[in-house]
């Protein structure tokens, strides 16, 4: 299991290659609001909340377990409003809360696409699937084998 944790750290300090941002406002994500349970890696429970926007931000987290229910890792999120369109910003931490990436260090991923139900943050997909059901999937790769991940969420307490 390190394995494919160390393997989404590399995924995210991976360089994305530039493309065209799509014109597109936090509001277009307003029904991400909530909070969300689902399977994650290896079906085990994943969960992923987020606040509603102020201030030009989307701040949200997200929490994988193992099989074991013990806790994998935790990501602290913010989707933000940059230049015209949208960009998903992230930090991993261990159970312990001590973190993946260096102090000053933040994972970016600009909105390199977008549709009706489907956001793509340059390689992290976000797709509504249901009024209350979504899928998050992210490519990674892992010395020269790409991977992905799914995880399927449902909103929680409707």
């Amino acid at each position: 299991m390190k394995s494919v944790v160390f393997a989404i750290a590399a995924a995210f300090m991976l360089p994305h290659p530039a493309q065209a941002a799509p014109a597109v406002n936090l509001q277009t994500l307003s029904w991400l609001e909530g909070s969300w349970e689902g399977e994650g890696i290896e079906g085990a429970p994943a969960l992923e909340a987020y606040a509603p926007a102020a201030g030009g931000q989307m701040v949200g987290h997200f929490r994988q377990l193992n099989k074991d229910g013990s806790v994998m890792f935790y990501e602290i999120i913010t989707i933000v409003e940059d230049a015209g369109s949208l960009a998903y910003r992230l930090k991993h931490f261990n159970a312990d809360l001590t973190g993946w990436e260096e102090k000053d260090k933040v994972a970016v991923f600009p909105l390199s696409a977008a549709g009706k139900d489907r956001w793509d943050f340059s390689g992290l997909v976000y797709e509504r699937t249901g009024r209350d059901s979504m899928t998050a999937t992210v490519t990674i790769n892992e010395g020269g084998k790409e991977e992905t991940l799914v995880f399927r969420f449902r909103r929680k307490g409707r």
